[in-house]
């Protein structure tokens, strides 16, 4: 036996205090004088010092590469006015450290009228290109030097770019070199390991992801499991799309790393946000009317596209996550997954704003809810709310609602929208759910959302050895302290891969 966990509280385990590791396996938990019988002499031994010893957190969506790109961005997350964005930007472009001023997390309410404007940056950021992104990225606010050097008229745009537009200007963007993305990444495992990390489930571009984190784990240098989504985008013809599935199916393949990478998930875009008002509603946005242009959001999706898309992979054996964030599009979402396969455990991302009737279909159907608790945080839903209108706010983020009625939860962060912070996360889902609740939709039911809770999500013999040790009793902690947890020890495959 390789390593000892001991003198804790082993979670969903009483009154087991230990745990035994040999190689990447649990091979045992009991009490301390159990473990240490199994023990060699020159067994690694932690000492939990009473606290909880927990299965590893598994961040079930986030965007793990752009993330850990932006950490050498501007950080605007978390400013409530303009004028300390303002300031935040100006230090910032002082420096002129790079060609392109690049940043994120801005908040829409910091801004009047919940929207940032070309005139704004032009001031603040005169001579070079500057690009920055919505905490939800969702969003980008350009200067005129950026709009100028991907071939656009300032007088064309009020500089902020939604969904496509945005996606589509990326390209004109600097492009980091793959030892610029390796060296990000390890930064961004730095952090996922602190925090008890032990899988992520990357929620879209997997492809052009995968040679990156296939290196890491040749050099033996992947901190953590990770399972990679493919992109399923609207457009294209049913022949194309059975094509892009045979590129996928060979990549699948390719992706074969004893369970450190894997795929298997397709990742689609049903909507946008609701604070651009991009997320597709059954009824307009507050203060619009039906005839409004934008007044119910905008699908992305022709009618019937999205599910003949579903369709086809599913035939092909791939599971589908879908972003749908509006009504109309998580029920578009259901409809679609509805003459499916449970088994397939398809899943809807975000849930954000979901009709009352529907919230049950997530259990009849065998949907996974993936929610991000963080994303509920009064100082994230101040527009949110307001484009909502007061009743339609009260009814949103349904984790409670969706589990009571039989739905499986699997919760994430969605990282960079917010920070990768578990705790975080537990202490605003507890204001609804029960700590066991929260923890098992972070740790056995993320696992369940991609079909490996044989092997990871709970400590149990023959598991995998993928744990976190923190710094307190979390079952004896207030619901206020929670999100002050901190992390000892991560353990991911029997490997010791933080220690604080």
């Amino acid at each position: 036996m390789q390593l000892a966990i001991v003198h804790g509280k082993v979670w969903g385990r009483p009154p087991a205090t230990a745990v035994a590791i040999d190689g990447d396996r649990i091979a045992a938990i009991g009490t301390d004088a159990d473990v240490r019988a199994l023990m060699h002499e020159d067994a690694r031994v932690i000492d939990a010092r009473g606290a909880t010893i927990l299965p590893a957190f598994n961040d079930a969506h986030l965007h793990f590469l752009m993330g850990s790109r932006g950490l050498s961005y501007l950080d605007l997350f978390g400013l409530q006015t303009q004028s300390e964005v303002e300031l935040r930007i100006r230090e910032f472009a002082a420096l002129k450290s790079r060609a392109w001023l690049m940043g994120r997390g801005w908040f829409y309410s910091a801004f009047p009228g919940g929207m940032p404007t070309l005139e704004l940056l032009d001031r603040l950021v005169p001579d070079q290109p500057a690009y920055m992104e919505s905490f939800d990225t969702h969003c980008a606010w350009v200067n005129s030097r950026a709009l100028e050097a991907a071939g656009i008229s300032p007088r064309e745009s009020d500089g902020v770019l939604k969904e496509q537009a945005m996606e589509d200007f990326e390209r004109h963007l600097p492009t980091p070199t793959a030892a610029q993305d390796l060296e990000a990444l390890q930064a961004g495992m730095r952090i996922a390991a602190a925090h008890g990390v032990g899988s992520v489930q990357e929620a879209s571009r997997g492809l052009k992801q995968l040679p990156l984190y296939q290196t890491l784990h040749e050099r033996a240098e992947l901190t953590m499991r990770v399972r990679l989504a493919f992109d399923m985008a609207p457009g294209l013809s049913a022949h194309d799309w059975e094509k892009r599935l045979d590129t996928y199916q060979d990549a699948r393949r390719q992706a074969a790393t004893g369970g450190a990478v894997a795929t298997g998930i397709l990742k689609a875009f049903a909507d946008g946000v609701v604070e651009s008002k991009t997320a597709a509603m059954s009824e307009p946005y507050a203060g619009m009317s039906a005839d409004q242009p934008g007044a119910l959001g905008a699908p992305l999706w022709e009618p019937g596209e999205l599910a003949r898309a579903i369709q086809a992979a599913d035939r092909r054996g791939w599971q589908v996550e879908v972003h749908a964030i509006g009504d109309a599009a998580i029920r578009d979402a259901l409809d679609a997954f509805a003459r499916l396969d449970p088994a397939r455990r398809h899943r809807v991302e975000h849930i954000e704003a979901p009709s009352a009737e529907d919230i049950a279909r997530f259990g009849k159907l065998g949907v996974i809810a993936s929610m991000q608790p963080q994303h509920a945080a009064a100082s994230l839903t101040e527009v949110w709310r307001r484009h909502l209108g007061p009743v339609r706010a009260a009814n949103g983020w349904p984790w409670k609602e969706i589990l009571r009625s039989g739905g499986h939860l699997a919760f994430g962060t969605d990282w960079p929208v917010v920070p990768l912070d578990p705790f975080a996360s537990l202490a605003e889902a507890i204001t609804t759910l029960s700590l066991d609740d929260a923890v098992a939709a972070w740790t056995s039911g993320a696992a369940y959302a991609e079909h490996s809770e044989t092997s990871k999500g709970e400590l149990r013999d023959g598991m995998l050895a993928d744990i976190a040790v923190l710094d307190r009793d979390l079952a004896q902690t207030p619901p206020g302290e929670i999100a002050s947890t901190k992390v000892e020890a991560t353990v991911v495959g029997g490997r010791l891969v933080y220690e604080r």
